[in-house]
């Protein structure tokens, strides 16, 4: 007890350090301006001149008087002062909004040509100033700790384990990035947990290291589940024996059958009726005597697993499948899923980890194969199962389907032979890891040898930073403290490399400036930040040689190390994290897809939606793409399983890979991309409000303002069966909707020939349901014509992703903003608009090519700054 004490003590006093040190001016800068974002600089005011009032009192005061307040946007009793923030980013939006020629609406009185443009010419060249004066005081990135994401890829780097990490906090707030400094932070009690994460990720390097185990497991699939089908159908049938024997007997109880009354008879007989039909049948047909062959029950849906024993050492497996298609099964129905089993799962439920499109028959089975790394906190349990809604309640819909068909339980579609999982097959990256980790004891003295240890293994994982030697004699102590408790001299180790991996050395992006002004990074501070934008996760052994001969911050050296950086496979960390947050695609998981609607968009189709936008991005990023291209292509990025949905033939394989696309198919861009539409539903029907409002974020850098708070429910139409289009129409009626949804509406409309889950159709049924059940249908043909915010019509969709994909500059300047945000660990702020104005200036001379945004940015003071 008083050991685990001791590590805690010294944990936390490192706690407390780091505390003190994120107290230094810096910080203390960054908290001041995310605390008081409307302080004023100490400086001339910046003001616009009052008579451009009369500007605004002639055109824009009858939606945003002080009583109207259209958008929440009073300029009535607007400062004229732009010396702050906020007061300036108010203004800018103002310009933006006047300058698109989206305000004043189109219906309403225009000004003159020279009129706005005197007025256009007065608020920019004040801005241009404010921008340069705030951003003197702005933009301080503020220390932060490092995320989920980064903190698994580091302890992999250095450790080569894969770590489960539940049980570590959340990191970005919704709608920010998981970047943010400001909400990356570490409490006392998270030490703890950090502690205890480190100990178990060097434990299992340890033991995995040790553990020379091979595994070699082969599994026939009928043993297991034929035994386990065929005892529940002798249960059923001896049961109802003695159901039949009480019910021939003369008044006998049912007690004296096994029963505790005759309701339990009742159930019983009840469970006997839909299931044992079923038990018998899979077992009478042929292909299960030799293999398992896949359906579903009343329960849920047949999911075989395969074990490895409970000593086998954790890291990554080959598992290997011999299976085959059955007759007449269907495309849909051609696939397997596998996976691992989550807590708390029903029967048939599966953490879908992968797929395969199953070409072989039972007559000729073919081979699949594929790596899948078992943790060691996990249960080590392989689950397969044919690919279907993770859903028992679909499993149960499927069975009572068949059972109205007279079927006695529905046909089989995948039958697979036997199961093998050989490793682990990483033997050797393990064993580098444990001989970098726990080099040759040249002199053979423990503790000499135990605090070189310490010291290398600690400056890996401060990132080059050097340890004090006070903190390395506190490590030394509680090593012999380990080892007077009896453990082994690699096993007293794990205790002070645990503490190394809860320093905050460690757990923190460190940039240390005691001054209130700002200065440049160390090439070190400046490797690291790279690495971390691009590979989330530590830098190698060039770039940390480049930082150490002082080369990095050459411009063209650097650039250099930031192409090598995105060519590294390790980039997809930025091109999954950065695109997933951008695009907020974790609407994608805010919801349940209805099984009954849309059978096809099931676990493995949602994963190959998600993976299409990462891949669509990545391929531009490593040939040199155009961002544009995210708005109309020629070209789509998919595998097989999505070639089927969207209905292009010739795609063979999971592997994701450039597919052309004729002028006539809806799909190219993320207007196409079913992840994108999808996002815009809510699993039971498409949302033109959804879907227009993300446009108009996401695509447009045009977003609406925040819903009002009294929205009106619009009951009086509950009876009626109404297209999106009619309904959204009685919406407008309301005053304090129509100004939002003008601009909204028609956008979604637009994107309405698509439903929830991003398939093709040209009309929409609208039910009308009550208690569960639909009362009446109506079939409307789709409208999808309208008007853009800038005045541009279009007719249908094509005509849509054409006047979008006009507007690249404007989804140039959203995604630049992003990766400003995402790349310095704070919010994008006013001071940051010369920083943006660059980046596409720079970008704008190369194509827009998505790599050219990446250089803008590393090149920039902004980010070789602190």
């Amino acid at each position: 007890m008083q050991r685990v004490l001791n590590i805690l003590a010294l944990a936390n006093a490192l706690c407390c350090l780091m505390i003190m040190v994120a107290s230094t001016t810096d910080t203390a800068n960054a908290q001041d301006e995310t605390r008081n974002p409307t302080a004023k600089i100490d400086i001339k005011s910046v003001s616009l001149e009052q008579s451009k009032g009369e500007f605004l009192r002639a055109y824009c005061f009858d939606c945003h008087d002080s009583a109207s307040q259209e958008g929440q946007l009073d300029l009535e009793n607007i400062s004229f002062d732009l010396g702050s923030i906020e007061s300036a980013e108010r203004w800018q939006k103002v310009l933006d909004a006047i300058n698109s020629g989206e305000m004043p609406p189109k219906e309403s009185k225009q000004p003159q040509a020279q009129s706005k443009a005197d007025f256009l010419e007065a608020l920019s060249g004040k801005l241009v100033i404010a921008r340069q004066t705030l951003s003197d005081s702005g933009g301080v990135i503020t220390m932060r700790r490092l995320n989920r994401r980064e903190y698994a890829n580091t302890i992999r780097t250095l450790l080569g384990i894969d770590i489960e990490l539940n049980e570590l906090p959340s990191d970005a707030d919704p709608g920010s990035f998981d970047t943010s400094g400001a909400s990356l932070y570490i409490s006392s009690d998270q030490i703890e947990k950090y502690l205890a994460l480190g100990r178990q990720a060097l434990s299992t390097l340890i033991a995995s290291h040790t553990n020379r185990k091979q595994i070699d497991l082969h599994h026939e699939c009928e043993t297991d589940t034929n035994r386990s089908i065929k005892k529940r159908r002798d249960q059923l049938l001896k049961r109802h024996n003695l159901a039949e024997a009480w019910r021939k007997s003369d008044g006998r109880p049912p007690t004296d059958f096994g029963y505790i009354d005759a309701s339990r008879v009742q159930f019983e007989e009840g469970q006997y009726k839909k299931s044992f039909p079923a038990y018998d049948a899979y077992l009478n047909f042929p292909p299960t005597s030799s293999g398992i062959a896949f359906t579903v029950s009343q329960s849920g849906a047949m999911v075989h697993y395969t074990s490895l024993p409970p000593t086998a050492p954790a890291g990554e497996y080959l598992v290997r499948i011999r299976a085959g298609r059955l007759p007449n099964v269907s495309p849909q129905r051609s696939y397997i899923e596998y996976g691992s089993v989550a807590p708390n799962a029903q029967t048939g439920e599966l953490v879908v980890r992968g797929h395969h499109k199953i070409t072989g028959t039972y007559e000729t089975p073919e081979i699949i194969e594929f790596p899948l790394t078992f943790h060691h906190a996990n249960e080590r349990k392989l689950g397969l199962r044919e690919r279907q809604p993770n859903s028992r309640n679909a499993a149960r819909a499927t069975f009572n389907a068949a059972r109205k068909q007279g079927k006695d339980l529905p046909p089989p579609a995948i039958w697979v032979d036997w199961v093998e999982i050989v490793g682990p097959i990483n033997r050797d990256q393990t064993k580098q890891h444990f001989d970098r980790l726990f080099p040759a004891d040249k002199d053979h003295k423990e503790s000499t040898n135990a605090r070189a240890i310490l010291k290398q293994f600690a400056e890996r994982a401060f990132r080059s930073k050097q340890p004090s030697e006070n903190y390395l004699d506190r490590l030394e102590q509680l090593f012999e403290e380990e080892k007077k408790s009896g453990l082994n001299f690699k096993r007293a180790l794990v205790t002070p490399m645990a503490v190394i991996l809860a320093s905050p050395s460690f757990l923190y992006l460190q940039e240390p400036n005691e001054s209130p002004n700002r200065r440049s990074l160390t090439d070190q501070e400046l490797a690291v930040r790279l690495s971390y934008l691009l590979w989330s996760g530590p830098p190698d052994q060039r770039l940390q040689d480049l930082a150490r001969k002082g080369g990095l911050t050459n411009p063209t050296i650097l650039k250099e190390e930031t192409e090598r950086l995105l060519a590294d496979p390790r980039s997809m960390e930025f091109v999954r994290s950065f695109t997933h947050q951008w695009l907020q695609m974790e609407r994608l998981e805010f919801f349940q897809f209805n099984f009954l609607l849309y059978p096809q968009f099931d676990e493995s189709m949602k994963m190959a939606a998600r993976e299409e936008v990462f891949q669509a991005f990545n391929h531009l990023l490593r040939n040199d793409g155009s961002l544009g291209k995210l708005l109309r292509s020629d070209h789509i990025v998919i595998n097989e399983i999505l070639a089927d949905y969207y209905g292009f033939p010739g795609v063979r394989g999971s592997e994701f890979r450039p597919v052309m696309v004729p002028p006539s198919s809806p799909r190219g861009g993320l207007l196409g991309m079913a992840a994108i539409l999808a996002m815009g539903s809510d699993g039971e029907k498409a949302s033109p409000v959804e879907r227009g409002a993300w446009v108009l974020r996401k695509v447009l850098h045009n977003p609406p303002p925040p819903a009002p708070a009294n929205v009106p429910q619009l009951s009086r139409l509950s009876d009626k069966i109404l297209s999106a289009r009619e309904a959204q129409a009685a919406h407008m009626e309301e005053p304090q909707c129509a100004q939002c949804h003008r601009k909204i509406d028609p956008i979604g409309f637009g994107l309405h020939n698509f439903d929830a889950t991003g398939q093709w159709r040209d009309k929409e049924k609208v039910s009308l349901i009550a208690n569960k059940k639909v009362r009446r249908e109506k079939t409307h043909v789709i409208d999808p014509s309208g008007t853009l915010p800038n005045g541009d019509k279009f007719a249908d969709f094509f005509e849509l992703r054409d006047q979008i994909a006009k507007q690249e500059q404007n989804f140039a300047r959203g995604f630049s903003e992003a990766l400003i945000q995402y790349g310095l660990g704070r919010p994008y702020g006013f001071s940051d608009r010369t920083l943006a104005d660059k980046i596409l200036a720079e970008a704008s001379t190369q194509r827009n090519r998505i790599s050219a945004f990446i250089h803008a940015l590393v090149q920039s003071k902004a980010f070789q700054q602190k």
